[in-house]
């Protein structure tokens, strides 16, 4: 197939495993896009378990060091849907040999044992699957992918991306901070998902600013249209209940819930309103963090816990409000994905991406992080009707589709795949 009389490309995507983040299922979405523009996508696994299995788009092929600990659930339903399963064998010695070669060759970073297999997982795979350009996401997943590429010597195009704040992020703190910085400016380019992630990687990581490109998340607005129409089983959204305000967390200090349940429980006094929380499952201390503070202001009936779910626009759907609390972003797919469902929503101002999306407050409201009061004052008056109207919610979200950002990603990646010719053809 060819695209625009250009041939569909070979393209493989790494990542560190299929987690329930934001991340992981944005890159699925982009190999759907890819996949249905004609191109070749294999997906390359760190570790092979995690919840997105049904996001796995038809066509790919997975590529994954077997371990003892695999998931074993995932591993069923990929043979159940008859997705191609490669298997990528490293072995002891291979690792011992590739750690004093990295040694050698990066001698400023401290490469433990896992990285380095990582890496060596990856490089099995350039020399089995000859991809015309590899892209990676997430930090582990980059770093494997740049230490690869040394192992190997293969000069194939590779882009990393940075899909949250380098600043603020634990990803990028001490060591993994400095490692990013050796790192990064080894990759051919970089894509950022926000201006404000591009600005920042360009001043945290010393990359240059010619090499790092602005695509915003694809966003598959008409399946989330589509999903959103599937129904739940959850009491609380069924006719005639009182609204529901939903949220999505993640165990770790990016997400603030202090704020979010504090700001609810003002709410609560001047409303009858729930809190409907989507997320991974939390751990236990985690959850009862959260829940004490409900119980301590008498609001812990009015909280639920959803759980993982793939399908979170059926709940979006059917939402008064959708409230997202960070202390800071890469983008904040989730609030595109809430106005693509016509829900909404109310922002802190989290360093970057909200303000992006919502263009400082036109299509939703910004509070200030950490101000309970206003957050709460921003949930009072958009749940007595102070919102812009669904059908202009779903319109914003049209600006960030998929469609738009894989007609990007195509157009980067060309480029990068046509000057590796060149420079190939000119050597011999």
């Amino acid at each position: 197939m060819s695209i625009g009389g250009t041939p569909g490309r070979h393209i493989g995507i790494v990542l560190p495993d299929l987690a329930g983040g934001g991340a992981e299922r944005v890159c699925l979405t982009l190999a759907q896009f890819l996949i249905e523009r004609g191109h070749r996508v294999d997906l390359v696994l760190l570790n092979f378990r995690g919840n997105y299995r049904a996001a796995i788009p038809d066509g790919t092929r997975l590529y994954h060091r077997p371990r003892r600990n695999s998931d074993r659930e995932l591993l069923e339903y990929c043979r159940a849907r008859g997705i191609g399963l490669q298997s990528l064998s490293v072995s002891a010695l291979a690792t011992f040999a590739a750690r004093r070669s990295l040694r050698r060759k990066i001698p400023e970073i401290v490469f433990k044992a896992s990285k380095v297999r990582s890496a060596l997982g990856v490089a099995v795979y350039l020399g089995k699957a000859r991809p015309q350009l590899l892209f990676s996401a997430l930090t582990s997943a980059n770093d494997a992918s740049i230490l690869a590429m040394e192992l190997t010597g293969r000069r194939i195009p590779h882009v990393v991306s940075v899909r949250n704040n380098v600043g603020m992020s634990q990803n990028y703190s001490g060591t993994r901070k400095f490692a990013a910085q050796t790192l990064m400016p080894r990759a051919d380019a970089v894509v950022a998902i926000s201006q404000g992630v591009a600005s920042e990687a360009i001043r945290t990581l010393g990359i240059e600013a010619r090499r790092v490109r602005t695509i915003y998340n694809p966003t598959p607005v008409a399946e989330i249209r589509r999903l959103a129409q599937e129904e739940t089983d959850h009491p609380w959204f069924g006719d005639g209940e009182p609204p529901v305000v939903l949220t999505a967390l993640k165990e770790g200090p990016q997400k603030d819930w202090a704020t979010l349940v504090t700001a609810f429980g003002q709410v609560c006094r001047s409303l009858t309103v729930r809190l409907a929380i989507l997320g991974r499952t939390h751990s236990a201390e985690y959850r009862e963090q959260i829940v004490s503070a409900a119980r301590s202001l008498g609001i812990e009936e009015r909280v639920s816990f959803l759980g993982f779910d793939e399908n979170p626009f059926r709940y979006m759907q059917r939402a008064a409000l959708f409230v997202h609390s960070s202390h800071w972003e890469g983008l904040g797919n989730v609030l595109i994905e809430a106005l693509a469902c016509g829900t909404p929503v109310v922002s802190t101002d989290s360093p970057f991406g909200p303000a992006e999306i919502l263009e400082n407050g036109r299509w939703g409201r910004l509070t200030p992080v950490g101000d309970v009061d206003e957050m709460a004052e921003a949930i009072i008056e958009s749940l007595r009707g102070d919102t812009v109207p669904g059908e202009d919610l779903r319109r914003r979200a049209e600006d960030f589709s998929g469609e738009r950002a894989v007609a990007e990603y195509e157009a980067l990646f060309e480029s990068l795949i046509a000057r590796n010719a060149d420079v190939a053809a000119n050597a011999a």
